[in-house]
């Protein structure tokens, strides 16, 4: 946060409240510092002209044959312009020997999503970029069953 006010940029955000209530089995910390880490890279490369950065949150529930249910969710950390200097995107995806501290922390951040079944995309677009966090997780069963009951009613 302190980042943004110094670069006089916005945090906009887009979270579902029903997010904010979810219960899932996960390493909440590490999730935590996963996404505070692309999130810190994000807003030290966003073009301060520009003024914000973006966070998009995209839950949804999937059967899986065993009769469990997992959370999807989608993580989107939105800027405009260049983003991230192609070098830091090559650290993170393919160093061995890392350019940057930030190449090998975000190279740090993609192997415990890994660990996690989780994966991350960095991707360029004409007008943005945006890293896309990809995790599942799973509910408790207790908590399936409830949820199902209540969106039933």
């Amino acid at each position: 946060m302190l980042l943004l006010r110094e670069r006089n940029l916005q945090l906009l955000r887009d979270i579902p409240e029903a997010i904010k209530t979810l219960v899932v089995y996960g390493d909440q910390a590490r999730i935590q510092q996963v996404l505070a880490d692309f999130l810190l890279n994000m807003v030290r490369y966003a073009p301060s002209s520009a003024g914000w950065v973006e966070i998009h949150v995209s839950p949804t529930l999937k059967q899986i044959s065993d009769g469990n249910t997992l959370v999807h969710m989608e993580f989107k950390i939105v800027c405009p312009g260049e983003g991230l200097p192609p070098e830091l995107v090559q650290d993170m995806f393919h160093g061995s020997r890392w350019a940057t501290q930030e190449g090998l922390g975000l190279s740090m951040c993609r192997k415990i999503l890994k660990l996690m079944n989780g994966e991350v995309q960095y991707i360029r677009e004409s007008e943005r970029c945006y890293f896309l966090v990809i995790l599942e997780v799973p509910m408790p069963n207790s908590v399936r069953a409830e949820t199902v009951k209540s969106a039933a009613d």
